[in-house]
Protein backbone atom coordinates (compact mmCIF):
# COMPACT_ATOMS: atom_id res chain seq x y z
CA UNK A 1 0.00 0.00 0.00
CA UNK A 2 3.02 2.10 0.20
CA UNK A 3 3.23 2.61 -3.18
CA UNK A 4 -0.06 3.30 -3.87
CA UNK A 5 -0.22 5.99 -1.07
CA UNK A 6 2.59 7.82 -2.75
CA UNK A 7 0.91 7.66 -5.93
CA UNK A 8 -2.60 9.00 -4.36
CA UNK A 9 -0.14 11.58 -2.91
CA UNK A 10 0.90 13.06 -6.31
CA UNK A 11 -2.23 12.84 -7.67
CA UNK A 12 -4.12 14.91 -5.13
CA UNK A 13 -1.04 17.45 -5.37
CA UNK A 14 -1.65 17.48 -9.22
CA UNK A 15 -5.13 18.19 -8.93
CA UNK A 16 -4.97 20.99 -6.35
CA UNK A 17 -2.33 23.09 -8.86
CA UNK A 18 -4.99 22.45 -11.76
CA UNK A 19 -7.78 23.27 -9.73
CA UNK A 20 -5.88 26.09 -8.44
CA UNK A 21 -7.89 26.34 -4.74
CA UNK A 22 -7.69 24.90 -1.28
CA UNK A 23 -10.11 22.58 -0.57
CA UNK A 24 -9.50 22.25 3.33
CA UNK A 25 -13.35 24.49 3.34
CA UNK A 26 -14.76 21.21 3.05
CA UNK A 27 -16.99 20.09 6.01
CA UNK A 28 -15.89 17.15 7.06
CA UNK A 29 -13.86 13.56 5.56
CA UNK A 30 -16.29 10.99 4.74
CA UNK A 31 -14.33 7.22 4.90
CA UNK A 32 -16.20 4.02 3.71
CA UNK A 33 -14.97 0.86 4.02
CA UNK A 34 -16.92 -1.67 2.25
CA UNK A 35 -16.11 -5.47 1.37
CA UNK A 36 -18.50 -6.64 -1.25
CA UNK A 37 -18.57 -5.23 -4.92
CA UNK A 38 -22.52 -4.84 -5.73
CA UNK A 39 -22.85 -3.21 -1.91
CA UNK A 40 -19.66 -0.43 -2.59
CA UNK A 41 -20.99 0.58 -5.99
CA UNK A 42 -24.26 1.46 -4.59
CA UNK A 43 -22.33 3.16 -1.48
CA UNK A 44 -20.02 5.17 -4.02
CA UNK A 45 -23.44 6.05 -5.64
CA UNK A 46 -25.45 7.34 -2.56
CA UNK A 47 -21.69 8.77 -1.24
CA UNK A 48 -21.80 11.00 -4.50
CA UNK A 49 -25.19 12.64 -3.92
CA UNK A 50 -24.16 13.31 -0.55
CA UNK A 51 -21.02 14.67 -1.42
CA UNK A 52 -22.75 16.89 -3.75
CA UNK A 53 -24.54 18.90 -0.83
CA UNK A 54 -21.76 19.18 1.40
CA UNK A 55 -18.43 19.51 0.21
CA UNK A 56 -15.94 16.87 1.49
CA UNK A 57 -13.19 14.75 1.22
CA UNK A 58 -14.30 10.97 0.32
CA UNK A 59 -11.99 8.17 0.81
CA UNK A 60 -13.01 4.42 -0.14
CA UNK A 61 -11.26 1.51 1.88
CA UNK A 62 -12.28 -1.44 -0.63
CA UNK A 63 -11.63 -4.64 0.40
CA UNK A 64 -12.02 -6.38 -2.53
CA UNK A 65 -9.17 -4.85 -4.33
CA UNK A 66 -5.69 -5.20 -3.77
CA UNK A 67 -3.26 -2.97 -1.90
CA UNK A 68 -2.18 -1.94 -5.59
CA UNK A 69 -5.26 -0.81 -6.54
CA UNK A 70 -5.84 3.20 -6.00
CA UNK A 71 -7.98 6.07 -7.85
CA UNK A 72 -8.25 9.59 -7.30
CA UNK A 73 -10.60 11.44 -8.94
CA UNK A 74 -10.05 14.91 -8.73
CA UNK A 75 -9.01 16.25 -4.93
CA UNK A 76 -11.90 14.97 -3.15
CA UNK A 77 -12.56 11.64 -4.06
CA UNK A 78 -9.52 8.75 -3.19
CA UNK A 79 -10.21 5.33 -3.44
CA UNK A 80 -7.57 2.57 -1.71
CA UNK A 81 -7.92 -1.24 -2.60
CA UNK A 82 -7.08 -2.79 1.51
CA UNK A 83 -7.85 -6.12 0.98
CA UNK A 84 -5.01 -7.70 3.03
CA UNK A 85 -3.58 -5.08 4.30
CA UNK A 86 -2.97 -4.74 8.16
CA UNK A 87 -5.19 -3.09 10.03
CA UNK A 88 -2.75 -0.16 11.09
CA UNK A 89 -1.54 0.31 7.79
CA UNK A 90 -5.13 1.09 6.43
CA UNK A 91 -5.16 3.93 9.77
CA UNK A 92 -2.28 5.51 8.94
CA UNK A 93 -3.12 5.70 4.89
CA UNK A 94 -6.60 7.12 6.40
CA UNK A 95 -4.98 9.77 8.78
CA UNK A 96 -2.52 10.85 5.93
CA UNK A 97 -5.48 11.27 3.50
CA UNK A 98 -8.00 13.21 5.95
CA UNK A 99 -8.79 16.88 5.58
CA UNK A 100 -6.83 18.35 8.60
CA UNK A 101 -9.02 20.20 11.01
CA UNK A 102 -12.22 18.67 9.36
CA UNK A 103 -13.99 16.25 10.87
CA UNK A 104 -14.40 12.27 10.09
CA UNK A 105 -17.03 10.39 9.71
CA UNK A 106 -16.39 6.47 9.31
CA UNK A 107 -19.61 4.11 7.02
CA UNK A 108 -18.58 0.42 7.80
CA UNK A 109 -20.46 -1.16 5.16
CA UNK A 110 -19.28 -4.84 6.18
CA UNK A 111 -20.55 -7.82 8.30
CA UNK A 112 -17.77 -8.01 11.04
CA UNK A 113 -17.46 -5.41 13.61
CA UNK A 114 -16.81 -7.73 17.20
CA UNK A 115 -12.92 -8.96 16.89
CA UNK A 116 -12.40 -6.78 13.21
CA UNK A 117 -9.01 -4.74 14.21
CA UNK A 118 -10.03 -2.56 10.92
CA UNK A 119 -12.57 -1.42 12.52
CA UNK A 120 -10.99 -0.42 16.05
CA UNK A 121 -8.52 1.18 14.46
CA UNK A 122 -10.71 3.51 12.11
CA UNK A 123 -13.38 4.66 14.72
CA UNK A 124 -11.55 5.93 17.22
CA UNK A 125 -11.59 9.38 16.73
CA UNK A 126 -14.22 10.08 14.03
CA UNK A 127 -17.06 12.02 14.41
CA UNK A 128 -19.97 9.44 13.99
CA UNK A 129 -19.72 5.76 13.00
CA UNK A 130 -22.98 5.03 10.55
CA UNK A 131 -23.75 1.61 9.94
CA UNK A 132 -26.38 -0.29 8.22
CA UNK A 133 -27.22 -3.35 10.09
CA UNK A 134 -29.85 -4.30 7.88
CA UNK A 135 -28.19 -3.87 4.43
CA UNK A 136 -24.94 -6.25 4.98
CA UNK A 137 -27.76 -8.28 7.48
CA UNK A 138 -31.46 -9.38 6.61
CA UNK A 139 -31.53 -11.63 9.42
CA UNK A 140 -30.65 -10.01 13.61
CA UNK A 141 -26.70 -11.25 13.39
CA UNK A 142 -25.40 -7.65 12.29
CA UNK A 143 -27.90 -6.22 14.88
CA UNK A 144 -26.92 -8.65 17.82
CA UNK A 145 -23.33 -8.43 17.01
CA UNK A 146 -23.99 -4.34 16.92
CA UNK A 147 -25.31 -4.55 20.26
CA UNK A 148 -22.81 -6.85 22.25
CA UNK A 149 -19.96 -4.16 20.86
CA UNK A 150 -21.50 -1.17 22.04
CA UNK A 151 -22.58 -2.77 25.00
CA UNK A 152 -18.76 -2.80 25.95
CA UNK A 153 -17.59 0.47 23.61
CA UNK A 154 -20.49 2.65 25.35
CA UNK A 155 -18.50 5.82 23.37
CA UNK A 156 -18.57 3.88 20.16
CA UNK A 157 -20.16 7.54 18.16
CA UNK A 158 -22.82 5.79 16.76
CA UNK A 159 -25.80 5.99 13.99
CA UNK A 160 -27.61 2.87 12.72
CA UNK A 161 -29.92 3.33 8.72
CA UNK A 162 -31.50 0.63 10.28
CA UNK A 163 -32.61 2.35 13.10
CA UNK A 164 -33.00 6.12 11.49
CA UNK A 165 -35.68 4.36 9.24
CA UNK A 166 -38.28 4.09 12.03
CA UNK A 167 -39.08 7.58 12.05
CA UNK A 168 -42.79 7.76 10.32
CA UNK A 169 -43.62 4.24 12.37
CA UNK A 170 -42.71 5.99 15.78
CA UNK A 171 -44.77 8.49 14.92
CA UNK A 172 -47.60 6.37 14.16
CA UNK A 173 -47.48 4.52 17.40
CA UNK A 174 -47.48 7.62 19.05
CA UNK A 175 -50.65 9.27 17.38
CA UNK A 176 -52.53 6.01 18.58
CA UNK A 177 -52.15 6.63 22.06
CA UNK A 178 -52.64 10.73 22.47
CA UNK A 179 -54.81 12.03 24.99
CA UNK A 180 -57.71 9.32 26.47
CA UNK A 181 -55.29 6.41 24.65
CA UNK A 182 -52.56 6.87 26.85
CA UNK A 183 -53.74 4.18 29.82
CA UNK A 184 -53.70 1.56 26.92
CA UNK A 185 -50.24 2.02 26.69
CA UNK A 186 -49.72 0.09 29.84
CA UNK A 187 -52.42 -2.56 29.05
CA UNK A 188 -50.69 -3.68 25.83
CA UNK A 189 -50.40 -7.63 26.09
CA UNK A 190 -48.94 -8.17 22.84
CA UNK A 191 -46.92 -6.74 19.44
CA UNK A 192 -46.62 -8.11 16.03
CA UNK A 193 -44.19 -6.71 13.46
CA UNK A 194 -44.27 -7.64 9.75
CA UNK A 195 -40.46 -6.68 8.13
CA UNK A 196 -38.73 -7.45 5.11
CA UNK A 197 -35.39 -7.47 7.34
CA UNK A 198 -35.15 -8.37 10.97
CA UNK A 199 -33.36 -4.98 12.16
CA UNK A 200 -35.39 -2.85 12.00
CA UNK A 201 -38.50 -4.65 13.29
CA UNK A 202 -36.16 -5.56 16.27
CA UNK A 203 -35.38 -1.70 16.56
CA UNK A 204 -38.98 -1.25 17.04
CA UNK A 205 -39.54 -3.24 19.25
CA UNK A 206 -36.19 -2.37 21.27
CA UNK A 207 -37.69 1.47 21.24
CA UNK A 208 -41.19 0.41 22.56
CA UNK A 209 -39.71 -1.35 25.43
CA UNK A 210 -37.11 0.82 26.16
CA UNK A 211 -40.19 3.21 26.33
CA UNK A 212 -42.38 1.58 28.38
CA UNK A 213 -39.90 -0.20 30.64
CA UNK A 214 -40.37 -3.47 29.48
CA UNK A 215 -38.09 -5.81 29.78
CA UNK A 216 -36.99 -8.74 27.90
CA UNK A 217 -37.97 -12.66 29.15
CA UNK A 218 -37.52 -15.67 26.76
CA UNK A 219 -37.95 -16.39 23.53
CA UNK A 220 -41.41 -14.30 21.96
CA UNK A 221 -42.26 -13.05 25.62
CA UNK A 222 -41.64 -9.36 27.26
CA UNK A 223 -42.48 -8.53 30.65
CA UNK A 224 -43.80 -5.20 31.62
CA UNK A 225 -43.16 -2.47 34.69
CA UNK A 226 -45.46 -4.66 36.42
CA UNK A 227 -44.00 -8.01 35.28
CA UNK A 228 -47.22 -8.94 32.93
CA UNK A 229 -45.92 -10.59 30.13
CA UNK A 230 -46.02 -9.17 26.79
CA UNK A 231 -45.85 -11.48 23.69
CA UNK A 232 -44.03 -10.88 21.03
CA UNK A 233 -43.60 -12.13 16.75
CA UNK A 234 -41.41 -10.65 14.58
CA UNK A 235 -42.24 -12.40 11.04
CA UNK A 236 -40.35 -11.41 7.62
CA UNK A 237 -42.70 -9.92 5.31
CA UNK A 238 -42.51 -7.49 2.13
CA UNK A 239 -39.40 -6.19 0.55
CA UNK A 240 -36.38 -5.72 2.71
CA UNK A 241 -35.63 -3.05 4.88
CA UNK A 242 -38.71 -1.84 5.19
CA UNK A 243 -41.74 -2.50 7.94
CA UNK A 244 -44.93 -4.06 6.48
CA UNK A 245 -47.03 -3.97 9.34
CA UNK A 246 -47.19 -3.16 13.37
CA UNK A 247 -50.22 -4.59 15.64
CA UNK A 248 -50.32 -3.94 19.18
CA UNK A 249 -53.01 -5.90 21.22
CA UNK A 250 -53.98 -4.99 24.54
CA UNK A 251 -56.59 -6.62 26.70
CA UNK A 252 -59.30 -4.13 25.38
CA UNK A 253 -58.18 -2.99 21.72
CA UNK A 254 -56.11 -3.88 18.91
CA UNK A 255 -54.16 -1.21 16.73
CA UNK A 256 -52.64 -2.07 13.54
CA UNK A 257 -50.95 0.09 11.39
CA UNK A 258 -49.87 -1.23 7.64
CA UNK A 259 -48.17 0.43 5.06
CA UNK A 260 -50.07 0.94 1.69
CA UNK A 261 -47.96 0.93 -0.85
CA UNK A 262 -50.04 2.82 -3.90
CA UNK A 263 -50.70 5.28 -1.82
CA UNK A 264 -47.30 6.33 0.25
CA UNK A 265 -49.08 6.20 3.47
CA UNK A 266 -49.81 3.84 6.66
CA UNK A 267 -52.88 3.19 7.22
CA UNK A 268 -53.37 3.20 10.91
CA UNK A 269 -57.00 1.80 12.35
CA UNK A 270 -57.88 0.44 15.72
CA UNK A 271 -60.39 -1.83 16.68
CA UNK A 272 -62.02 -3.49 19.30
CA UNK A 273 -63.56 -1.64 23.02
CA UNK A 274 -61.44 1.47 21.84
CA UNK A 275 -62.60 2.45 18.00
CA UNK A 276 -61.72 5.24 15.91
CA UNK A 277 -62.39 6.03 12.12
CA UNK A 278 -59.45 4.91 10.10
CA UNK A 279 -56.39 7.67 9.94
CA UNK A 280 -53.76 7.90 7.05
CA UNK A 281 -50.49 8.80 7.85
CA UNK A 282 -48.27 10.37 4.59
CA UNK A 283 -45.42 8.35 4.66
CA UNK A 284 -41.84 10.46 2.32
CA UNK A 285 -39.53 7.26 2.48
CA UNK A 286 -35.84 9.18 2.24
CA UNK A 287 -33.42 7.85 0.13
CA UNK A 288 -30.23 6.19 1.55
CA UNK A 289 -27.77 9.21 1.16
CA UNK A 290 -31.29 11.28 3.33
CA UNK A 291 -30.71 9.07 5.88
CA UNK A 292 -26.45 8.78 5.46
CA UNK A 293 -26.88 12.68 5.76
CA UNK A 294 -29.69 12.34 8.72
CA UNK A 295 -26.85 10.07 10.33
CA UNK A 296 -24.25 12.07 10.04
CA UNK A 297 -25.42 15.61 10.96
CA UNK A 298 -27.88 14.43 13.98
CA UNK A 299 -26.81 10.77 14.95
CA UNK A 300 -24.56 11.19 17.50
CA UNK A 301 -25.11 11.46 21.38
CA UNK A 302 -29.04 10.37 20.72
CA UNK A 303 -30.19 8.48 23.97
CA UNK A 304 -33.14 7.50 22.77
CA UNK A 305 -31.36 5.37 20.10
CA UNK A 306 -28.69 3.96 22.19
CA UNK A 307 -31.67 2.90 24.83
CA UNK A 308 -33.65 1.29 21.93
CA UNK A 309 -30.23 -0.59 20.72
CA UNK A 310 -29.76 -1.87 23.87
CA UNK A 311 -33.45 -2.87 24.55
CA UNK A 312 -33.14 -4.83 21.16
CA UNK A 313 -30.06 -6.20 21.95
CA UNK A 314 -31.41 -7.54 25.57
CA UNK A 315 -34.29 -9.08 23.86
CA UNK A 316 -31.92 -10.93 21.35
CA UNK A 317 -30.15 -12.01 23.22
CA UNK A 318 -33.03 -13.78 25.78
CA UNK A 319 -34.52 -15.27 22.56
CA UNK A 320 -30.93 -17.21 22.05
CA UNK A 321 -30.90 -18.10 25.86
CA UNK A 322 -34.38 -19.72 25.90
Amino acid sequence: MKTSLQFVLVELSRHYRIRCQDVAVATMTIVVYVEDRAIGELARDRIRTLAGKHPCRVIVLDGTLGESEHRVEAADWVELGVKGAAAQTIASATDVLRLPEAPVVLLWIARGIEGEERFERLWHGVQTVVYNSSLVDAGCGALRELAAYVGHHPDLPLADIAYLRLAPWQESLAIFFDGAELRELFDLRGVEIACGSEPEAYYLLGWLAARLGWKAHDRGTLLDRNGVPVAFEVRREGEPRRIRSVSLRSSRSVYQARADDQTQTILMSVGGSSRHPQRFLPVANPGIAALVERAILRGRGDRIFAESLAAAGEILAAAEDS
